[in-house]
């Protein structure tokens, strides 16, 4: 496919996504916590039981995060090339307010599948399926997206913690 070609199928996108300076940095001090899971179903419940283990929230904290975790990995897996023998790295950390970000990285786009580009849907309440970002923006405080068409996606998330509390 010739360079025109190729511009004109997929918009060329800045190297710098919206959200990428708004990305919440972790200060020098902050606890963070990085690990690796396969392409299987059984892994979003391994990744969710990791992150609760490292983050040592009480189950009445956790649910939020449970939600969160859950369905970052899940789209990683389903709908990029992390579900096809690929992985997905998921990255925790806690914010200097005790706030803590989630960042799921998966490994671009499927073999065979044309390069898309995340978007936050719109609630639609006829859809079977599709709002699993909705839910995340909706329980957490800040949320974006860092990467390049084509390339490998990270979809972040920070939650607050008080927000959680009975």
């Amino acid at each position: 496919m010739s360079q025109e070609a190729s511009n004109a199928r997929y918009p060329q996108l800045p190297h710098r996504l919206p959200g990428y300076s708004t990305w919440p940095q972790l200060d020098s001090s902050a606890r963070r916590h990085g690990g690796r899971f396969g392409p299987t179903p059984d892994q979003v419940a391994a990744a969710r039981r990791w992150v609760r283990t490292i983050t040592a929230l009480p189950p009445s904290e956790a649910n939020d995060l449970d939600v969160v975790v859950s369905e970052l990995v899940t789209n990683a897996l389903k709908h990029s090339a992390s579900g096809q023998d690929g992985d997905i790295t998921l990255r925790v950390g806690r914010l200097h307010t005790g706030s803590i970000r989630i960042a799921v990285t998966d490994n671009g786009p499927r073999i065979g599948q044309d390069p898309t580009f995340l978007h936050w849907p719109e609630a639609d309440p006829g859809l079977d399926s599709g709002r699993g970002l909705l839910l995340v923006s909706e329980m957490s405080r800040r949320v974006g997206v860092l990467g390049e068409v084509g390339g490998p996606l990270t979809v972040w998330a920070v939650l607050d913690r008080a927000r959680n509390r009975g």
